[in-house]
């Protein structure tokens, strides 16, 4: 199933809940927490791919417009 946003996350009998457009999706918190550590630094590493991917983008954009600025001098 795939989530591109939640809509609602809530716990309850030690189990956690997403519910998405797709449908509902639930995990044993027991289980889970096991796998957070590997799934924040999965998500940290795409963050930080995608920041250096939108400041090279962004820099591309920028570069042709200062050269055409004029000089301080």
């Amino acid at each position: 199933m795939y989530f591109y946003d939640s809509q609602t996350i809530w716990a309850s009998d030690g189990e956690l809940h997403i519910e998405g457009t797709n449908g509902t999706v639930t995990f044993n918190m027991d289980n889970l927490i096991d796998d957070i550590p590997y799934i924040v630094n999965r998500c940290i590493a795409h963050h930080d791919s995608r920041k250096k991917s939108l400041i090279s983008e962004i820099n591309k954009e920028i570069n042709p417009l200062t050269s055409t600025l004029p000089s301080n001098e």
